[in-house]
């Protein structure tokens, strides 16, 4: 038999609960795995977006072409974690094997609460990520490779370069990390 939790969230504290065929007494805090992999409806997208910047595996399907039926569908196929502010999700849609149901309405403080919910180290792999692809971006070794695909002066101003070998988009560590790093919290 499959084992089937429900999510609670009070402020930042989510409690999981088994729902099943028969009951579970009392209620089981969510065990933190080495590496979890979410699936983000459509009121989350941003809070996926922060996941990827921090490194973690984060899908959601394209806004008005994939209902929410579908992704609940894929993560629990995929074994993912559905993130999610829809509080009324289970008389909606089939139940998600393992939710996390979100009160704030922050990005940053979603992402806060996820990451101390599973667990997560936010720098090991920061900025590891392509944010549109999801996929592990490659070091550039040689920088001339990309120079006529960045402007003049960051090619003048960086020496590393990334990419992203599904789109091809070229990453530097600008002011942008600063300002991210900044909003969600994360020092040196």
């Amino acid at each position: 038999m499959r084992q089937k939790w429900n999510w609670f969230c009070v402020a930042s504290q989510c409690i999981a609960t088994y729902v099943g065929d028969h009951t579970m007494a009392g209620n089981a805090q969510f065990e933190a795995t080495p590496q979890p992999r979410f699936m983000v409806d459509h009121m989350l997208i941003k809070l996926g977006k922060y996941l990827r910047v921090l490194g973690y595996d984060a899908e959601w399907g394209a806004a008005h072409t994939v209902r929410t039926h579908e992704l609940i569908t894929r993560s629990n196929a995929e074994g993912r974690i559905f993130l999610t502010r829809n509080r009324r999700l289970a008389a909606q849609y089939p139940a998600p094997l393992r939710v996390m149901s979100l009160r704030e309405t922050d990005p940053a403080r979603q992402l806060e609460a996820v990451v101390e919910q599973f667990g997560l180290d936010r720098t090991e792999r920061l900025f590891t990520k392509c944010i549109r692809c999801n996929v592990f971006l490659h070091p550039v070794p040689d920088k001339a490779t990309i120079r006529e695909r960045v402007h003049p002066n960051v090619y003048a101003r960086f020496e590393q370069f990334h990419t992203c070998p599904s789109c091809g988009t070229v990453f530097w560590k600008g002011t942008h990390v600063a300002n991210t790093r900044r909003k969600l919290g994360i020092t040196d």
